[in-house]
This record gives structure tokens, C-alpha cells and sequence, in this order.
């Protein structure tokens, strides 16, 4: 068990880059999504996946509308695939043969797909898990809603998997609230073997957030309690992150694994790493002493990165949160949290090592946020910055703005450029309260070169 806990200090980034627009790449990728947010961006060979989201008005259990779009050259994606009826597409990995795999959720069940490269079905399973109905629970059972369900009560968006080879790895809270592992191994025609399967959480009591008014939440914040985020490196370690805001999971991370560091904080993250093998190679407490999210967590090289946004005051006029960083040794001892205060309210949606010794970060800036709630203005533009990738100053990047709410979602190294997915047109939480035509974005999938910066 290794703590990290820094002072939320801001660092830099207020004014910008100043390198001007860069020269466009010759044919460069222009892809709108008109209606969708562009969500998730990986590459693939000489083309990509992009993964889009329809926007939905608030839910009890939060079911997302998502689609994959495949291109093979890089320019164009054909007709986008949808989950069948009653099913939720949830999230998607690109494997080193080209192949895709895919997840899919009702608000109990998974299912797993595999595609070719073109994204034609190989072929589908069903996703079980016979242990998960007695994984160990920490506090009150009575709080456990349906034991037998592979997912928890508030949201059908808490798997996520990433690719280990051919292999892959699936993360889920299930619904004892638990978080557990796996290592899939691809035998044919879309069916999976399990090699392995590690308990990463013990299950707990997580409490709810709810709007007293409003349609949308821009940052899916309602329910990051619930979520997690996954990522495999190559050399087949798995690092799983989540938030610990509104849950008791130090108390019963640190009961379950003997691990007392675990209890201290209030707001923050536990990162859990696994070998290849699913053994655990420890967790470690990332503590940003205020209310906080987790949005990405991306492996570069031996730094495990986690990034999200945190309230580091609270301000009258809206303007208390910032995107924060955390960078994690390989082996979890140490580490370092950086506040990033651009304009206004921040939030950092993804992360990505360039390879020239500093980091891409991508999310919004310029939003302001209910002081005494949780509505997000739809006033927000979009961020694209660099720092070194050892900490220090950032430098904001230009990046095309629309009207109403922009955000970058993702980022993806593709032909020795960038691919970086986000949308503009969007709502904040209010806008479409009396008109529905509004709960709308524009979503857009564009490269860029690293030279001009």
C-alpha cells in the first residue's frame, strides 16, 4: 500500500500556448458525428474506432445510447453498429491483429462480441461470473440490492476493457458493489476462456447524487462514484482506479487487505495494479484532500497516469474546480498530484504520453459550476494541453471551439499523429429542461500533428 497526498496548489496553464493554429497534415481526418458525441478514439492499422454516445436526459439507472463506427482507411467509417434491443453498448478495445472486442450490458447481464478489423461480428457470448453473488462485502449486507447481478443498482456504466495481446481484460463493479477482474482468453468465434479472476475491491456501500432540477449531466458526474477506469500496459499489467467520494471503500478497502493507509482520506482514489498473471502488485491511495473525480487512467511507460477534476474552493461565482493529475511509479510508492487551473472550471478527460517527454491532456475549460449544487453552465470550451511529462508548468494548445458546450473525450496515436475525438454543440445541465431538441451534440473526430507544439 503507497499514499500519496499533496497540498491542491494551481499549476500553471492560465494563459495558453502561444504557437498559433499548426499547419494542417496533408489529408487530414475530418469526421463529424452530427447528433453524437465522439466518446473513445483508438487507433487501428491505417484506420480507427470511434465509439459516440446519443445524449440522454438524467436516469435512475444511468443506461448510455452508444455506437461503433469502424474505419479501415482512416478517412471514413461505415454504417455504425448499435447493440441489439434492451442491451447497452458499453465499451470497446482494438487488438494488435486488428480484431475488436466489445461489451455490452442490461442493467444485470454482459454480454462480449468479436469483430473483425472491419467490425463484422465474429461472434457473441454471455459474460458469467458464478463467484461474483458471494464476493466479500464489507459493512451492512442489507444495502446489497441483487447479489446476482454482474452490475451495480445506479448504472449500466461500470465495465470497462482493454486489450492484453488477443487477450483482454474486463474491470466491473458488480451488484455486491465489489470490483472485480478478469483475463479472457479469445478461443474462436467469439467465445471466451477465463485464465484468471482477482478481487480488486470488496464490495461496499456507495451512496447516491441526484439534481433537484435539470436535464443533463455534462460530466457524468452523478455517478463516477460507480464507475472505474482500466488500463493494460505492454507488458500485461492491469491498473484499475476508483473514486472514493460517497462510498465507504477505504474503510473497507483497508479491513479486507489490512492496508490502514486506505481509510485516511475522504476524496480521492485507490489504484489497484495486477501482473499479467492477476496477481496483486499493490494499491495506491491517491488523496486530493477535496471532492474529486477520476476520468482516465492511462499506463506511460513505468508512470501510471489518473486524471479527473477536483473543487479546490468554494466559489460564489462558480469557478472552484480544476483538473487535477496524479503521475504513479510502476511499483506505486511515491507519486505526485498537480492541480491544473486553465480558465474557470477544468476537467481532464484523458491523458496520453506524446513519446517526447511530456503529456497530452485533453477534457473542458471555462465552465462554471453551481457553488451549493451540481448544474455545469453550457458555456464550456475545449482544452487541449501539454505538460512534461515529470511535472511541471502546462501549455495550452489551440483547439477549434463550437457554439454552446465543447469537450475532448479522447486521444489516440494513429500514423504518426494524433487522433482526438470530442464534440461541441452541446448541453449543460440545464439547457434542454424545456425543449428536449436541445439535449443534443455535435460530435467530431479530427487529427492533428505534435510539430507546432
Amino acid at each position: 500500500m503507497a499514499a500519496t497526498a499533496v497540498a491542491l496548489t494551481a499549476c500553471g496553464g492560465g494563459g495558453g500556448g502561444g504557437a498559433g493554429n499548426p499547419p494542417p497534415p496533408p489529408a487530414p481526418v475530418a469526421v463529424a458525428t452530427p447528433g453524437v458525441a465522439a466518446v473513445k478514439v483508438r487507433a487501428n492499422g491505417s484506420g480507427w474506432v470511434l465509439l459516440t454516445e446519443k445524449l440522454r436526459a438524467l436516469e435512475n439507472v444511468t443506461t448510455p445510447d452508444r455506437r461503433l463506427q469502424v474505419s479501415t482507411d482512416g478517412r471514413s467509417a461505415g454504417a455504425p453498429i448499435t447493440a441489439p434491443g434492451g442491451w447497452s453498448l458499453i465499451d470497446v478495445a482494438v487488438h494488435p491483429s486488428g480484431q475488436i472486442s466489445v461489451v455490452l450490458a442490461t442493467d444485470k447481464a454482459l454480454k462480449l462480441q468479436r469483430r473483425g478489423a472491419d467490425g463484422a461480428l465474429i461472434g457473441e457470448s454471455d459474460f458469467t461470473d458464478p463467484q461474483a453473488a458471494t464476493d466479500p462485502f464489507v459493512g451492512d449486507p442489507i444495502v446489497i440490492r441483487d447479489s446476482q447481478s454482474l452490475l451495480p443498482q445506479a448504472t449500466r456504466d461500470a465495465v470497462r476493457i482493454a486489450p492484453l495481446g488477443e487477450d483482454l481484460v474486463l474491470a466491473v463493479r458488480t451488484g455486491r458493489n465489489a470490483v472485480v477482474a478478469h483475463r479472457l482468453a479469445h478461443a474462436g468465434n467469439g467465445q471466451f476462456t477465463r485464465a484468471w479472476r482477482r478481487l480488486v475491491e470488496p464490495g461496499v456501500f456507495i451512496g447516491g447524487l441526484g439534481l433537484t432540477s435539470g436535464t443533463f449531466d455534462p460530466f457524468n458526474s452523478l455517478d463516477n462514484q460507480w464507475k472505474l477506469t482500466l488500463d493494460v500496459d505492454a507488458q500485461g499489467r492491469s491498473a484499475i482506479a476508483v473514486n472514493l467520494y460517497l462510498t465507504e471503500l477505504g474503510a473497507g478497502h483497508a479491513e479486507h487487505f489490512q492496508e490502514p493507509a486506505a481509510a485516511l482520506p475522504q476524496h480521492g482514489v485507490l489504484a489497484t495494479r495486477l501482473d499479467a498473471q492477476g496477481q496483486r502488485l499493490g494499491t495506491t491511495v491517491l488523496d486530493t484532500l477535496q471532492r474529486s473525480e477520476v476520468h482516465v487512467l492511462r499506463w506511460a511507460g513505468d508512470q501510471l497516469l489518473v486524471a479527473g477534476r477536483v473543487r479546490t474552493e468554494l466559489r460564489a461565482d462558480g469557478f472552484g474546480w480544476d483538473g487535477w493529475l496524479a503521475r504513479v511509479p510502476a511499483n506505486g510508492v511515491g507519486g505526485s498530484i498537480q492541480v491544473l487551473d486553465f480558465d474557470r472550471g477544468d476537467v481532464i478527460l484523458d491523458v496520453a504520453p506524446t513519446g517526447d517527454g511530456r503529456l497530452m491532456l485533453a477534457g473542458a475549460t471555462g465552465y462554471w459550476q453551481n457553488p451549493s449544487g451540481g448544474s455545469i453552465s453550457e458555456e464550456a470550451q475545449p482544452l487541449l494541453a501539454f505538460v512534461p511529462a515529470t511535472g511541471g508548468p502546462a501549455t495550452r494548445a489551440t483547439a477549434l471551439a463550437g457554439p454552446r458546450h465543447n469537450q475532448l473525450r479522447s486521444l489516440s496515436a494513429w500514423q504518426g499523429r494524433w487522433l482526438v475525438g470530442g464534440f461541441d454543440n452541446g448541453p449543460g445541465t440545464h439547457s434542454a429542461d424545456a425543449d428536449p431538441a436541445k439535449l443534443t451534440a455535435d460530435g467530431h473526430l479530427r487529427d492533428r500533428s505534435l510539430a507546432p507544439f
